[in-house]
């Protein structure tokens, strides 16, 4: 069949296995971390909610010790081998490839593979994006699919919208943002007694990007609805989905609100997973939908920067 291709995405993407499922989601590429054991492990995207919380309690305690890798270009291949091999083709979504070498590696294994295979088409899309941003093009494109959309429509489109999937959020664990050089520990110490929680959305090439800070919660829960409303296009068609490191209970109370007041057609409750988290770190708290496209961030900047004021 011309809409049997297969999709997926690295294991970044974050969905959970009855998302995955219920959308359609062919599998996802896995990738490694080192522990602070010394341990090479597979990360997981199947991990229980107890599973996640022990990791973050380990992940503060131990900064810097846990590290990622991406998978050979060897293992990347033989991944999109296990559908070549059911004549089925392959759409593939990778993290931003300003943040990791993952794109560039599957394009050395598509190179392989279609050496292999010349009958079938394999193409691979840098999201741009990372997390629950690259999880919502990857949503994206198995509903385009179950619309009847062939794999080179559907890729042509994923590449138009990729700019137009925003992350609002805030980071309220400012002592992992200073571990990481980001700020000093005096301003993260007196951050933190103040409450302050920068937040800020993606730029063009999936750099998170600071664009403004608030204090408390509160103010974080109606900055992120409100940019929410102002940045995003036919509410009521889209999903929305709220994503947390460690940070389950504001989650929900931020996924009511958006429900509440954006009515969109659904919103989705994820957990921001190892991987991922290794580099985010904990007290990350976002929405991710699709809006307007982003470019120099300058027109975002002013809008979250207006609300910030009337707080």
């Amino acid at each position: 069949m011309e809409n049997n291709y297969a999709i997926f995405a690295d294991i970044t993407c974050d969905l959970s296995p009855a998302i995955r499922e219920r959308f359609g989601v062919d599998g996802y590429l896995k990738s490694y971390m080192s522990t602070p054991d010394a341990e090479n492990i597979e990360g997981r995207l199947d991990l229980s909610d107890e599973e996640i919380d022990a990791f973050y309690v380990s992940l503060k305690a131990n900064k810097n010790k846990y590290k990622t890798a991406a998978p050979s270009v060897e293992e990347i291949a033989a991944y999109f081998e296990t559908f070549l091999q059911q004549g089925r083709d392959v759409l593939a979504l990778s993290i931003s490839s300003k943040l990791s070498a993952t794109y560039n590696l599957m394009i050395r294994a598509k190179e392989i593979v279609c050496e292999k295979y010349p009958e079938r088409k394999v193409f691979v899309i840098d999201s741009r994006r990372y997390s629950l941003a690259l999880g919502l093009l990857t949503i994206k494109a198995c509903q385009l699919r179950a619309e009847g959309c062939a794999i080179e429509q559907n890729a042509e489109m994923l590449e138009k919208i990729k700019t137009t999937v925003h992350q609002m959020g805030s980071i309220d664990d400012l002592f992992w943002v200073a571990s990481k050089g980001r700020i000093s520990h005096a301003q993260a110490f007196f951050g933190s007694v103040a409450g302050i929680k920068p937040m800020g959305d993606f730029d063009a090439d999936g750099m998170a990007t600071v664009l403004t800070k608030v204090s408390g919660y509160e103010k974080v829960y109606k900055t992120i609805v409100e940019y929410v409303g102002k940045t995003m296009q036919s509410a009521n068609e889209q999903i929305i989905i709220v994503a947390h490191s460690a940070r389950r209970k504001q989650s929900e109370i931020l996924a009511a609100k958006i429900r509440e007041t954006i009515k969109p057609k659904e919103v989705l409750m994820c957990n921001i997973n190892q991987m991922s988290g290794i580099n985010a770190g904990p007290g990350l708290l976002a929405a991710y939908y699709f809006g307007t496209e982003i470019t120099d961030l300058k027109r975002e900047k002013e809008i979250v920067c207006e609300i910030a004021s009337k707080l």
